[in-house]
């Protein structure tokens, strides 16, 4: 198992951009397998390490989008004082009503949306996380951006 180290920390290297991040994620991917191994008869390992690093990646920029989320809500309760009670009321409601249109998107059309949207990641580095093309990924980017129009436009905004 370990012989595919170090193609795993490339790979994972890439997806995140970040070397001790990616030695991080391969480490959580190893001992995911060995915590497996008894459950289950993995027939490839290599494929199996390269799906749970993904599966990982993808996790974290989803968690690290709520921790954001989160975040921004937190600064709206302290931002310039200067704002009237009304208008902080607003951009709350705006917030909330944003993330509950991107949660009713479908799973992989919301992992696309949130990792090109909000982390900021290429279309060809969701492909790698996603297992799937550049092109699957902006028509899954482009369906999401037009549902969230749809969506917003509906409730006024």
């Amino acid at each position: 198992m370990l012989r595919y180290y170090d193609e795993l920390l490339y790979y994972a290297q890439k997806l995140v951009g970040d070397k001790e991040k990616a030695k991080d994620i391969i480490q959580e991917a190893y001992i995911r397998v060995l915590e497996s191994k008894d459950k289950y008869e993995i027939e490839n390992q290599r494929a199996y390490l390269y799906k749970i690093a993904k599966n990982i990646v993808v996790k974290e920029a989803l968690e690290n989008q709520k921790l954001q989320t989160t975040l921004f809500e937190e600064n709206l309760h302290f931002g310039p004082s200067c704002e009237q009670p009304e208008e902080i009321i607003f951009q709350e409601d705006q917030e909330k009503i944003f993330m509950q249109i991107i949660e009713e998107l479908p799973q992989r059309a919301k992992e696309a949306y949130i990792l090109h949207t909000i982390e900021g990641y290429s279309r060809k580095e969701i492909g790698n996380m996603l297992d799937i093309t550049s092109n699957a990924v902006e028509k899954l980017i482009k369906r999401a951006s037009l549902k969230v129009e749809e969506e917003l436009a509906k409730r006024g905004f």
